[in-house]
């Protein structure tokens, strides 16, 4: 997930590369263990491998997500221009989304998706804005922006480290059980 902002991937692979992060990685979780595990029986379900597991594809999820986060600050912190920006339309869906131009016409691509409230921006309005030229990271408004890519290492160090240690101790538990 920080490849697709930071790189910038193309388009048409930062898809991918978000769906392979936040579910292929956590599915495989669920099934290396399922599947090379199916030969072990219990007397009763193993709480503790079950437990370790959800805990597991719980931090990886949220780890798709902060890399995202953190690889469109660095993304950001690379390529990053400021321009004010016209709003042009506001999508007020599930996520609230703003479509911006540049001055001289140019859509900024992809849609601002932070500090877009229905509420308080409207089409027509002006806006300060750091976006990225290539298209890869999304636009920050000038209010919101506190660039510190390096900020999320410990916290994805942390998570990388959780993901392995209750997925290795929840195979060993569930190893353990069998005997």
């Amino acid at each position: 997930m920080w490849f697709a902002p930071v790189v910038p991937l193309p388009g048409f692979l930062r898809g991918p590369a978000f769906i392979t992060s936040a579910l292929a990685i956590p599915l495989a979780l669920v099934l290396v263990p399922a599947l090379l595990l199916r030969h072990v029986t219990h007397k009763k379900p193993p709480k503790v491998a079950i437990g370790a597991l959800t805990v597991a594809l719980t931090a990886t999820v949220v780890l798709a997500v902060i890399t995202r986060e953190a690889g469109e600050e660095g993304g950001l912190e690379k390529r990053g221009r400021w321009t004010e920006a016209v709003v042009v339309e506001v999508d007020n869906g599930k996520t609230d989304k703003c479509t911006l131009r540049t001055r001289d016409g140019r859509e900024i691509s992809p849609q601002m998706t932070d500090g877009c409230d229905p509420e308080r921006v409207e089409p027509g309005d002006r806006l300060r804005v750091l976006y990225d030229p290539k298209g890869a990271a999304g636009p920050f408004e000038d209010t919101e922006v506190d660039l510190d890519p390096g900020a999320y290492k410990g916290i994805i160090g942390g998570l990388a480290a959780l993901i392995v240690v209750t997925g290795t101790w929840g195979c060993v538990r569930v190893s353990r059980e069998e005997k």
